[in-house]
């Protein structure tokens, strides 16, 4: 793809995740992403989506968006359990992939699917979308220039209603708050130790009449004293911060998954405002999409097949906390 070509983009699934992902891209100044398709299980609500957001193919089903072929990226924003078999189908047919989190649900999956990927020669990324925002890169300068010391904790609490969402609660929709939201919580810890915890000790747990996981704690030991403390629940509202600790002073993300303000000890805050967008956002900053979505771009101009922000490794590391600390509480899925 030559550099100053448009980005031509499928969506699959016509959703509230996806509109939220369209309506960022529109956001884009001087933006040469372009979406050129959509597909949906019920054609139906592929062709309303379509002609909301004014795409000039819509498909029922994805075997035809796999064929398409103007679509340079296929953005997969189905229901946990379909992500697999949707990005193995649009990898296979040689399509470049930016899947929303998790990536699977498991470390298996992942890992077929990334090896795949790489068979095939195109950009696979798990959609991690914090790391694209411009308070993460000002987060990583801090804590390289030392300003706050050495780390000791990292303290996240991060919590929505949720527990009565099928996405959430319906075990074989892959429901679990960790693989909704606690996963955030997880990259964060990886973020900032860049080391894989040496503990994983999760506690507080409480399981729904499906079996599946409403609200945890949990805490990761990454050796020397170093720690993540998180709660992360779908019963109630929390203040959604996290707070980084060091032996000079520390740093607090306000809204730290889509962190759009930092502030630090002795010094004034820093925000980084969203701009205004077409339609109304359903999650909290979604705008910020805008910003992976431009990673995916860089990276898929330069022929990466994956973006060092975010990387194969690092996607597999945290599906690995996260099988290990659903096997420790005992969530299951048929899988």
């Amino acid at each position: 793809m030559q550099s100053q070509a448009n980005l031509n983009w499928g969506i699959a699934a016509a959703g509230r995740i996806t509109q939220d992902f369209v309506t960022a891209l529109g956001t884009v100044e001087k933006s040469r992403h372009v979406v050129v398709a959509v597909a949906d299980v019920d054609g139906q609500r592929a062709q309303q989506f379509a002609q909301r957001n004014q795409i000039p193919r819509h498909y029922d089903g994805f075997d035809a968006l796999a064929l398409d072929r103007e679509v340079d990226v296929v953005y997969v924003g189905t229901l946990n359990p379909f992500h697999y078999a949707v990005v193995h189908l649009m990898l296979a047919r040689g399509k470049n992939v930016l899947c929303e989190t998790p990536m699977c649900l498991s470390v298996e999956q992942a890992k077929e699917l990334y090896t795949l990927a790489e068979q095939r020669g195109v950009f696979l990324m798990e959609g991690m979308w914090s790391r694209f925002f411009p308070s993460y890169d000002s987060l990583r300068e801090l804590l390289n220039n030392d300003v706050i010391g050495e780390v000791t904790q990292v303290k996240v609490q991060h919590g929505f209603r949720l527990a009565h969402m099928e996405r959430v609660c319906n075990r074989s929709l892959g429901g679990s708050i960790l693989m909704d939201i606690g996963i955030y919580a997880l990259q964060l810890g990886q973020f900032v130790f860049g080391v894989s915890p040496v503990k994983i000790l999760p506690s507080g747990t409480q399981l729904n009449k499906e079996r599946v996981d409403v609200q945890i704690e949990f805490m990761l030991d990454y050796g020397d004293g170093r720690r993540l403390v998180a709660l992360v629940t779908g019963l109630e509202n929390l203040e959604n911060d996290a707070v980084i600790t060091g032996t000079k002073g520390e740093i607090k993300l306000s809204n730290y998954w889509c962190c759009t303000q930092l502030s630090r000890s002795n010094a004034p805050p820093e925000s980084w405002p969203l701009p205004r967008a077409k339609f109304d956002f359903h999650y909290t900053n979604t705008c910020g999409l805008r910003y992976e979505a431009e990673e995916v771009r860089r990276c898929i101009e330069k022929r990466l097949l994956e973006s060092p922000k975010f990387t194969h490794a690092e996607s597999l590391e945290l599906a690995a906390i996260a099988d290990e600390i659903r096997r420790q509480i005992g969530v299951v899925y048929d899988v």
